[in-house]
């Protein structure tokens, strides 16, 4: 008979154990939420405002006419003014694929459609076709122009 009472008892003890286990688990994760909520909208303003010191170094790099330039007069290493860049052709690189994307894909040029898919692009002979193939490569974070030769801008 103590047997069975003491199993009941040790049961009845490991039911509680694990019923404040849980709701210990339950007030972490409420608490956690509310700080990840907090996390995450200080995450999203961090975002809007490197976009919007993006925007304002282009514009400072469209007056002065070089990245250096407006990286000296913002403070900042070129390096950093080209990262703050960057976030301007990863917000414009969606957007303009949308745009384009069935219209190079729809086009009646073979040639066109040779050097998307780059089945052209190395043939015996050709000199070109080695720095056609190196200037189409699509840009990087790290590589953005200082400016457009042709306009003065980027």
């Amino acid at each position: 008979m103590a047997s069975t009472q003491a199993r009941m008892t040790a049961r009845a003890r490991a039911r509680a154990a694990q019923q404040k286990v849980v709701a210990d688990r339950k007030a972490r994760d409420e608490k956690n939420m509310g700080s990840l909520t907090d996390y995450f909208a200080a995450a999203e303003q961090i975002d809007a405002a490197r976009l919007a010191m993006a925007r304002a170094l282009d514009d400072i790099r469209g007056r002065e006419g070089t990245l250096s330039a407006a990286a000296t007069l913002a403070g900042i290493t070129t390096g950093e003014a080209r990262k703050l860049l960057a976030l301007l052709a990863d917000t414009a690189a969606p957007s303009a694929s949308a745009d384009t994307g069935d219209d190079t894909s729809d086009s009646d040029s073979d040639a066109n459609a040779e050097s998307r898919d780059g089945s052209a692009l190395n043939e015996p002979g050709d000199s070109t076709s080695a720095g056609d193939a190196a200037t189409s490569k699509p840009a990087t974070g790290d590589s953005v122009p200082d400016a457009d030769p042709a306009t003065g801008q980027g």
